[in-house]
């Protein structure tokens, strides 16, 4: 899909006065000769330039990550070109991000390895389970495009997202923040630095400390129907973070840091915006079927000697149920006002981490340890839908369907519907009336909604790194062995298709135990030779082992035994990476690069058995030049890619028992290719302008066939019918900072970033196969709409009040009101879809005070 007219003159207009790299732009000097300020990165391990470095980085300082309002992983997903994802349905606060097209799949699943590494502070986070809480005080984020696998290891195939955190200054001062804005949105946030105690290389040397914390609140986007329910999507999160940094010499240091950070909210409404057909060549629609089955039981009633339920409960759910479909069919996709909910959705997570980093200094290398834990808990309750099936005092609601077709196999296979004209020894009668009364005894047990989640989820890592990196005359290089063990544990009291599907609950546990040697070599012919090449290469081991416990439970027609298994794999992989810069000057900089990645396979926890997904692996290349131009006003960076992914693990969702579950099966291979452009310029001392592109190409060369059951029908091609998913394949972004007026206390600012997706599928492949499907079937696949996303702000900083400086922010988010959707669910043979809806236009005012 093309952006529209309006947003394509809009971009080019921006695009054309803009002249750099958006990576990592920070700022202006203001004098005659305006430069862009030189930005450092450790994405190497190392600290050096951006543009020295032969990979593609984008990376956001302290005042981009501020003017752009950046939170987490979920606030950079929504603003950068060449990246895609979603926040999880039903699980706020956990996202799944691509980069280049590369994704892991459903990150609320703790069986489920990241595509792309996350760090803070160089300690990798295992699972994407809460990877977009709060962050407290991030100094930096480097954005590392394509396969990491050499310095980052395992899991990091697409790319990798380091956030580095303000370090202690050592001398006092303190930065006050308090915001208000619409939807009664409140923040605040308090950072202090101490002053330094005792002196470098006396006693125990000299200790520095800080604290950070912050708190951001907001009602709800969306009310619910229920005035006595609290609505959805609110906003209840605090963060918080102390570090220490002791310098015992000049040659030794220890760093610890604590983070801390809580989620307690409402989820997203999750609207139902369509229904499968019942069949699988869409000639069987839900709504005309279920007017059919209501014709069917409008006709039983009429016999004096029916079940009298049919006439007092199914009668009056069947047209309370066609009312609610033919409802949510006639609005379609879009953002509602307000939803229904049987049980209001919530999300309850909290998550700590320890780390302590010691530092050895020496003249041409420095040593490093990192020791690393972290902790992870999360509930999560409530419809996944937006279906009120709440019973009244008579017992009567808008069912599931499947609870209505059930009951339409009951009444009209048997001769329950006319059981009084029989005598009870009569075949059939008192079968289907077991069965009739059973159905209606689950209802009023468990209700008759299409989904509840009920799950606790609990994650331990802890990681151990040694490192070594120098540098000299003619070689840079970096080296270390690492260290990880994980520990998952998911208990699920999920109910689906209630109460056909009973009332199961899934229990697992999963462990790994990992370790590597790593190593890279940056190689110059002679001390001033424009040409390198760097050299590098790691191995990995890995151990994973799951273990099932599935209690026994009921459903309305058997009691289902309980399940108890256990398994484990081991996988090893050698990665490697090799790149050939040339630099002829401090302005130039032209490389090439091919590199590997690998990704863990694993079990799939929430589908019963010996299940295992094999490990991934990425191969790519890499083209690009990073340039700084007109005497240092302007950055221009560019790159072409290229990879093939192998054994990828693809996701899906599963009827298991009744219950919608999701996980992972190697999907094939995809041969992709791509390429990403960043601008930025200085146009003068008061106004930096730039402009980001991104470009992908290619769906799957081979994607599993869909079959049914019965051998003699033919498959459905899956390689002809998989595509991309949450990958658009044009994404923009523009920019201007401008400095409006220079006054007498202070000067007036103003800020504003468009970023346009267009339109993406929500999945590769939607399909709805069950044990005893007969046909393949793939059921129609939901568009993630484009979008067009402005944001901005107006300021007037550095205002003089007593020892300190004042700011004040207007502020605001989408400001075009874009109704876009952010994710999808099809729920195969539940028959429903989902869409869930990115923030509306939100707007506010903040004042920071520093001194």
């Amino acid at each position: 899909m093309k952006p529209s007219t309006t947003t394509s003159k809009s971009l080019m207009t921006l695009a054309l006065g803009a002249i750099g790299a958006t990576a990592g732009w920070s700022g202006m000097t203001h004098a005659d000769n305006v430069l862009m300020e030189e930005v450092i990165v450790t994405a190497q391990k190392r600290e050096e330039s951006n543009q020295n470095v032969p990979l593609t980085i984008t990376a956001l300082t302290a005042e981009a990550i501020e003017k752009r309002g950046i939170q987490n992983a979920h606030d950079i997903m929504l603003q950068t070109p060449g990246m895609g994802g979603f926040e999880s349905p039903g699980s706020k606060g956990t996202i799944a991000v691509s980069l280049r097209g590369v994704t892991a799949g459903q990150p609320a699943n703790l069986s489920v390895d990241p595509a792309i590494g996350m760090y803070i502070d160089g300690v990798f986070l295992g699972k994407q389970l809460a990877s977009a809480l709060d962050l407290a005080e991030v100094e930096r984020i480097e954005i590392l495009r394509g396969p990491q696998g050499t310095l980052y290891g395992r899991n990091a195939i697409g790319g990798a997202i380091n956030f580095i955190s303000k370090k202690p200054t050592g001398e006092f001062d303190m930065k006050v923040k308090a915001g208000f804005g619409n939807y009664g949105s409140q923040h605040y946030k308090v950072v202090m630095n101490l002053p330094a105690v005792g002196e470098v290389g006396q006693g125990i040397g000299q200790l520095s400390t800080n604290l950070v914390y912050q708190d951001r609140q907001r009602d709800p986007l969306y009310d619910d129907v229920d005035p006595n329910k609290p609505g959805y999507n609110d906003q209840n999160r605090s963060a918080w973070r102390f570090a220490a940094k002791l310098d015992v010499s000049e040659r030794f240091s220890a760093e610890y840091t604590y983070d801390h950070s809580e989620l307690d909210e409402l989820n997203n409404l999750e609207r139902i915006v369509g229904f499968n057909p019942l069949d699988p060549f869409g000639n069987v629609p839900v709504i005309g079927t279920l007017k059919g089955v209501l014709q069917g039981a409008q006709f039983w009633a009429t016999n004096p000697a029916a079940d009298p339920l049919i006439a007092s409960r199914w009668i009056p759910s069947l047209q309370a149920t066609i009312a609610a479909y033919e409802q949510a069919d006639a609005i379609g996709n879009g953002r509602a006002s307000k939803g229904a909910s049987d049980v209001t959705p919530v999300t309850v997570a909290e998550g700590d981490g320890h780390a302590l980093t010691l530092t050895w200094d020496f003249d041409d290398f420095q040593i490093k340890s990192i020791t690393a834990q972290r902790e992870i808990e999360q509930y999560v309750g409530g419809d996944l839908e937006d279906l009120d099936s709440r019973l009244d005092a008579n017992g009567i609601g808008a069912y599931g369907d499947l609870v209505h077709l059930t009951l339409a196999d009951i009444y009209g296979g048997t001769v329950a519907a006319t059981a009084g004209l029989f005598g009870p020894g009569t075949p059939g009668v008192a079968f289907g009336s077991a069965f009739s009364q059973a159905v209606w005894d689950g209802i009023d047990a468990f209700g008759a909604n299409q989904s509840k989640q009920d799950t606790y989820s609990e994650y331990e890592q802890f990681s151990q790194e040694f490192q070594i990196v120098g540098t000299n005359d003619l070689v840079d290089y970096a080296a270390g062995i690492y260290y990880f063990e994980d520990e998952s544990n998911y208990t699920r009291y999920a109910v689906f298709a209630a109460p056909l599907a009973g009332n199961g609950s899934q229990i697992y546990r999963l462990e790994t135990e990992a370790w590597a040697a790593y190593g890279q070599m940056t190689f110059r012919p002679s001390e001033n030779s424009p040409f390198a090449v760097t050299l590098g290469v790691r191995y990995t081991e890995e151990d994973k082992s799951v273990m099932w416990d599935y209690p026994a439970y009921s459903t309305p027609f058997a009691p289902v035994p309980g399940r108890f298994a256990t398994d484990s794999e081991s996988y090893d992989d050698i990665s490697y990476s090799l790149s050939v810069a040339y630099q002829p000057s401090d302005d130039l900089n032209l490389y090439g690069r091919y590199a590997t990645g690998y990704r863990s396979g694993g079990f799939n926890g929430e589908m019963f058995g010996s299940n295992p997904f094999f490990e991934e692996k990425v191969n790519s290349w890499e083209l690009g030049v990073k340039s700084t131009l007109l005497d240092g006003r302007v950055r221009a960076n560019a790159s072409v890619y290229g990879y093939v992914w192998e054994d990828i693990q693809t996701a899906k969702i599963e009827t298991d028992n009744g219950t919608a579950t999701s996980g992972l099966v190697n999907a094939g291979e995809a041969d992709r290719w791509g390429g990403e452009l960043e601008l930025m310029g200085a146009v003068s001392d008061s106004m930096v302008v730039g402009f980001n592109y991104s470009y992908i190409n290619g769906d799957f060369e081979e994607f599993p066939d869909l079959c049914g059951v019965d051998p003699t029908i033919p498959c459905l091609d899956g390689t002809a019918n998989a595509v991309r998913s949450n990958s658009p394949g044009n994404q923009y972004s523009a920019f201007t900072d401008i400095t409006l007026a220079r006054l007498g206390n202070g000067e007036i600012s103003a800020f504003i970033n468009v970023a346009y997706s267009e339109a993406t599928p929500e999945n590769a492949l939607w399909s709805n196969l069950v044990a005893n499907d007969v046909f393949p079937r793939e059921n129609p696949a939901q568009i993630m709409d484009q979008r067009t996303l402005v944001d901005a702000q107006i300021a007037w900083r550095d205002i003089a009040i007593g020892d300190g400086m004042l700011t004040v922010t207007l502020w605001g988010k989408n400001l075009l009101d874009d109704d876009y959707p952010n994710y999808s669910i099809n729920f195969g043979a539940l028959n429903f879809i989902t869409e869930q809806y990115g923030d509306p236009a939100t707007y506010g005012v903040d004042f920071t005070y520093e001194f």
